[in-house]
């Protein structure tokens, strides 16, 4: 294909939003995507758990329509089934009641051919991806490994120009995960089966996406949008223990660090004007005034999902590492994947426990009283982080400006549907509630549905409370 010729598929300009909950807002889940796929490349696009990521795919397949903007496929509006894309899932997405053959046979259904023509392609399929032998057998005798093979062979019989694969290794275990990757780039490689061209992966693993591609594509969250483009130079094959290889690694690291954690997160600002405007935060319990929510900027940000007792787990890893750790270090010792390390370590430095400049999570001396500080001091302390957050504010705001200081919890989930349209609103209530309940700020009764204000704002003498919110969320 010439240079001048169009992407094999491309997203120009798309947005996609979906229905919002109970008759609500319309929640934008893409906004403004332009990503092309071009003949002869592997493209990883890497993001945050909720980006956005399958849907960009989806739209790529023809699966769901864009709500504005175009997906186009070698330059002309795709309108129906990509029938030259095919897709590999996360999950085997096998027919248990099939055999391995069986399977595979599914993903000959648009080419037409005939019986004979049909067990030729299937035995080539499966040679190519080392499944010879097993044509009799049915998934639940295969292992993971071989399963999501059989899921490749499905996709590869369709003769497709393009691979999509929905973070295809994810549920392997390292071995098997890192052997498959490699027999998929060689394949590419060697156009080892008709028609394959290029390759789409949707994946969170860094040097998955390292190991793999030409080009990473890195997206942000709620909505998803394009933020930064990497090309890879490495040539192949690629070791994985290079000096090269660890310093692209470092790269993106440092490129979704900066997107996730900048240096100056937006909602200190948002805070800080806040306080300057009124004073000082409103203690919980009493009317923050009309200046608060007045004065404050109209922006709010939202809180990530992490428990408690997560963001304590954090101080004391901090403790134990004497102040200071490497993000990436940090997600390798909790044993979490780097987007969910990213919340753990985002959440801590909006109650300004921990900085993070560049790639390092040092504590702040808010963050080693915090630790040292009794249950009590602790509970006042998380009080004063959590009531300097736009959210909290208004929630405390409204509360005490409701009658008996009660409010229906549906009234606050659609609000917060509105504060917030690209986030789920039960999870964030739930978030909130968990963190509300530590500060002894708001209280929770699921019989009447209501949220209040906390009736005791003085801590007790009680440990540490087991979170249990955080556990039903």
């Amino acid at each position: 294909m010439s240079a001048a010729s169009p992407p094999l598929v491309e997203l120009a300009g798309v947005t996609k939003a979906y229905e919002g909950r109970d008759g609500g807002p319309p929640v934008t889940v893409l906004d403004g995507i332009s990503l092309e796929v071009r003949d002869g490349e592997v493209v990883a696009l890497l993001g945050q758990s909720g980006s956005g990521k399958s849907t960009i795919l989806r739209l790529m397949a023809g699966l769901t329509q864009p709500t504005s903007g175009s997906v186009l496929a070698h330059g002309a509006p795709l309108t129906s089934i990509n029938h030259r894309l095919a897709i590999v899932f996360q999950s085997f997405a096998l027919y248990p009641w099939l055999t391995v053959q069986e399977n595979v046979r599914v993903g000959l259904v648009q080419r037409r051919l005939d019986a004979a023509a049909e067990d030729d392609e299937i035995e080539r399929a499966l040679a190519l991806i080392g499944l010879t032998g097993y044509e009799n057998a049915y998934p639940k005798q295969l292992s993971g490994g071989m399963r999501q093979r059989v899921g490749f062979a499905r996709a590869l019989v369709a003769q497709p120009e393009i691979l999509g694969m929905d973070e295809p290794f994810s549920a392997l275990d390292v071995l098997t995960a890192e052997n498959l990757r490699t027999q998929v780039v060689d394949l590419w490689r060697g156009a080892g089966h008709g028609g394959l061209r290029s390759i789409f992966l949707v994946t969170h693993n860094i040097a998955e996406a390292v190991f793999m591609a030409t080009r990473i594509v890195i997206i942000s969250s709620h909505p998803g949008r394009v933020r930064n483009v990497i090309v890879n130079p490495l040539p192949y094959p690629r070791d994985v223990n290079s000096r090269q290889f660890a310093a692209l690694v470092d790269q993106v690291h440092a490129a979704i660090t900066a997107l996730v954690l900048p240096d100056e997160p937006a909602e200190r600002s948002v805070a800080a004007a806040a306080a300057a405007a009124a004073g000082r935060a409103a203690p919980a319990g009493s009317t923050p005034g009309a200046s608060v929510t007045a004065a404050a900027p109209a922006r709010v940000e939202t809180i990530p999902n992490v428990p408690v007792e997560t963001i304590v787990g954090l101080l004391e890893i901090l403790e134990d590492s004497q102040e200071t750790i490497n993000v990436f270090d940090l997600s390798a010792r909790i044993g979490r994947e780097f987007g969910e390390t990213i919340a753990i370590v985002k959440a801590a430095e909006m109650l300004d426990l921990v900085d993070t400049p560049k790639d390092d999570v040092f504590m702040t001396e808010v963050g080693w009283y915090f630790l040292a500080a009794p249950a009590p001091v602790r509970k006042t302390l998380f009080r004063e982080a959590i009531m300097k957050l736009r959210l909290f504010q208004i929630l405390v705001a409204n509360l005490a400006a409701a009658t008996d200081h009660r409010i229906d919890a549906d009234e606050l989930l659609e609000e917060l549907g509105s504060l917030l349209p690209y986030d789920q609103p039960e999870k964030l209530f739930r978030t909130m509630l968990g963190w509300g309940r530590y500060a002894e700020i708001i209280d929770f009764d699921e019989h009447a549905n209501k949220v209040f204000l906390h009736e005791a704002m003085t801590g007790d003498d009680d440990e540490e409370p087991a979170e249990a919110t955080e556990d039903r969320a």
